[in-house]
């Protein structure tokens, strides 16, 4: 065999053989997408209002406006500290539902906003009262 011959042979074993070790490492490590999930931030921020705006009265006190004030303030931290543990019991990014424009159906992006609220709800209520 002439040394032109045995180097193409060698040149189109090798890309073989590296094509198959390459389908094979695909066959059997899929390419990991990423894990997504979806909070309605808005249906909860909305909610949360709707229940300081009802407890407002004409003629509070400047005291009792305060403990309103404080009251959604901390809703703001214990809303990030549920985002952060959610995510991390999913082990998926979260993404604000009115940021998803469009999800078809094969790829369907799972809501954890009652999850959210379940984590925060109970935190909130005990200062409502």
């Amino acid at each position: 065999m002439s040394p032109l011959r045995i180097s193409a042979l060698t040149l189109l074993t090798t890309l073989l053989t590296g094509a198959g070790l390459a389908v094979a490492w695909l066959h059997f490590q899929p390419l990991a997408m990423p894990r997504l999930a979806r909070v309605d931030l808005g249906s909860l921020v909305a909610r949360q209002q709707q229940a300081l705006v009802q407890r407002i009265q004409p003629g509070m006190t400047v005291d009792e406006q305060a403990r309103l004030f404080a009251e959604a303030k901390a809703f703001g931290v214990q809303l990030d500290a549920a985002l952060d543990q959610v995510a991390q019991e999913c082990r998926c990014a979260l993404i604000n539902s009115a940021a998803l424009l469009k999800a078809s159906s094969a790829v369907a992006v799972p809501d954890l906003t009652a999850r959210v609220a379940e984590i925060v709800r109970p935190v909130a209520s005990p200062a409502a009262k």
